[in-house]
């Protein structure tokens, strides 16, 4: 028998900002709220094995309900975010937004790179079955590149065997203060550092000469910001208060 959640309520009511981000607990291969009513679970598969799905579960179901994941372009392999947005219904039954992490990596020479993006669904039920509504959000999430900067023993010594740039990207998400909306607000944090302290990923950084002073990890002001999102029905998306700076030297592998 497929598994009828109970996600969505008749009739529309703001959504509250406290405990708008929940943590899901893990449980073996699956990722649960705290007093197990729902876990999620995407299987790992091998390459093309097939399409990524979300595995659904609760303890009224009799078996999971599995529901098939959009791909994303630039993606190799899709994770799930370990928290949901949750908000509750006229009659006070939960509504959720599940995150789907898209990961793109890369290998080069001497280096190589991660970065995933964040993908927020609702989660949704119709009586007999359970499926992901519209995408509500899509948003740069974390990035992880090192790429080589010693070329010869010269270039060794002048950067004081400090022989790759690094550049890291990360953000959360919690809740911002409550604004009414059918969805809670939510505080976008993004910080982004490179090593050395000097290292820009559009420059040749191989022939700097560095100091010891310069082997620190040093934060990039311009592409380390908040942001709050707001839902927004007339587009039924999250929308930023402000544009983002492109920061995409941190998170394009």
């Amino acid at each position: 028998m497929l598994m009828a959640l109970v996600l969505a309520a008749a009739v529309p009511a703001p959504a509250d900002g406290d405990g708008a981000v929940v943590a899901l607990v893990k449980d073996g291969d699956r990722h649960c709220v705290p007093d197990r009513s729902l876990c999620l679970e995407i299987p790992v598969t091998e390459d093309g094995a097939g399409a990524a799905e979300l595995r659904v579960t609760s303890p009224a179901s009799d078996a999971p309900t599995s529901i098939a994941l959009p791909g994303f372009d630039d993606a190799g392999a899709q994770e799930l975010w370990p928290n949901l947005i949750a908000a509750k219904g006229g009659d006070g039954a939960p509504r959720y937004l599940v995150g789907i992490l898209g990961r793109q990596n890369a290998m080069y020479s001497g280096g190589g790179g991660s970065a995933a993006r964040l993908h927020l669904f609702e989660l949704g039920s119709a009586p007999g079955s359970t499926a992901l509504g519209a995408e509500v959000l899509d948003i740069v999430w974390d990035g992880s590149l090192m790429i080589r900067a010693c070329f010869s023993e010269q270039g060794m010594k002048d950067r004081l065997e400090a022989c790759h740039d690094e550049y890291d990207f990360a953000a959360t998400l919690t809740a911002a203060p409550a604004d009414g909306g059918w969805w809670p607000a939510l505080t976008y944090r993004a910080a982004a550092t490179t090593f050395p302290r000097t290292s820009r990923r559009s420059e040749d950084n191989s022939a700097v000469r560095l100091k010891r002073a310069d082997l620190v990890r040093a934060p990039d002001p311009r592409c380390s910001y908040d942001r709050v999102l707001h839902y927004n029905p007339a587009t039924s998306r999250y929308e930023m208060d402000r544009p983002a700076p492109d920061c995409s030297d941190y998170t394009t592998p």
